[in-house]
């Protein structure tokens, strides 16, 4: 994980944001990460939540 996470870093000038959407999925997690690098697309977790999820994680609601 830290080799696609240092190549986010390194192509982006950001860390990837994780949220813990995939914290039980690290296969799944590291195929995103691949996933954004290749669309030119910094991964944030928090662009995958619905406008509703968002909603509720900003009022501590949403936990992962």
């Amino acid at each position: 994980m830290d080799d696609v996470a240092k190549e986010h870093l390194d192509k982006f000038g950001v860390e990837v944001k994780l949220l813990g959407l995939y914290r039980y999925d690290k296969n799944k997690l590291y195929d995103n990460i691949v996933k954004a690098i290749e669309e030119n697309k910094p991964y944030n977790e928090y662009n995958l939540l619905t406008k509703e999820e968002r909603i509720a994680f900003n009022s501590g609601k949403l936990l992962f």
